[in-house]
């Protein structure tokens, strides 16, 4: 995900190129970075050992990479973790995925702007951007958005962290801490983000509510409204 136009380059889909679906590279480094902190050291090896990729615990990739390594190394996980555990750790990492976009990929100017501007504004602007930068976090999957009275609808289909997964509970906490880390920042302190159906439920796809509290239009001026 990067929202610097001046950073980016046209997308080449897998479709037109007949190549596998990328993703950006932090995927994989703030998954590394999370796992560190949230797990023993021997189980964060033996995550990244079960997909062949233990080379993460000593260089980081600097490009987009294959999606089926960040698929991989999810799966992993969950093999060797409660599903509680999976979830917080994909959680923390797209939190640190997003801390990061806003430290090095968001304009300052856009950093210091949306804030200022009407919450109504400042999300479909972002949104926008999002959308249109979905190609580096989406993988081959598909993000689409939606304004509401007091926030927005957020779906991806074909989601990496869902994809071949069964669950009970919605497991797509990467792109929700990642979602909500942005729209806090940038939209709304007070603004939510929560899944609330999962392909690994059984969803066409997967849909996030991102919602600031309906009681606060009545403290706040109109304007951020």
């Amino acid at each position: 995900m990067n929202l610097d136009t001046q950073r980016v380059r046209d997308p080449v889909t897998a479709a037109s190129t007949g190549a596998p679906a990328r993703i950006g590279p932090n995927s994989l480094i703030q998954t590394v970075v999370a796992m560190r902190e949230m797990l023993p050291e021997s189980t964060g090896r033996a995550v990244l050992d079960g997909c062949g990729q233990a080379g993460l615990l000593l260089t980081s990739p600097q490009s987009m990479v294959e999606e089926s390594r960040f698929v991989d190394l999810v799966t992993s996980l969950r093999r060797r973790v409660t599903a509680d555990e999976a979830l917080a750790v994909l959680e923390r990492a797209g939190v640190l995925t997003g801390e990061y976009l806003l430290a090095h990929r968001i304009p300052g100017l856009a950093r210091l702007a949306l804030p200022r501007l009407p919450r109504r504004i400042a999300l479909r602007v972002l949104m926008k951007a999002v959308a249109a930068h979905a190609w580096t976090f989406a993988g081959a999957g598909h993000f689409a958005w939606q304004p509401h009275r007091h926030g927005a609808s957020l779906t991806l289909s074909d989601c990496p962290t869902s994809r071949g997964l069964a669950a009970d509970a919605p497991a797509c906490s990467y792109y929700q801490g990642c979602f909500e880390t942005l729209l806090r920042t940038l939209i709304d302190p007070h603004i939510s983000v929560r899944e609330t159906r999962c392909a690994a439920q059984g969803a066409d796809v997967c849909h996030f509510s991102a919602a600031w509290p309906a009681a606060a239009g009545a403290h706040l001026n109109p304007l951020q409204v």
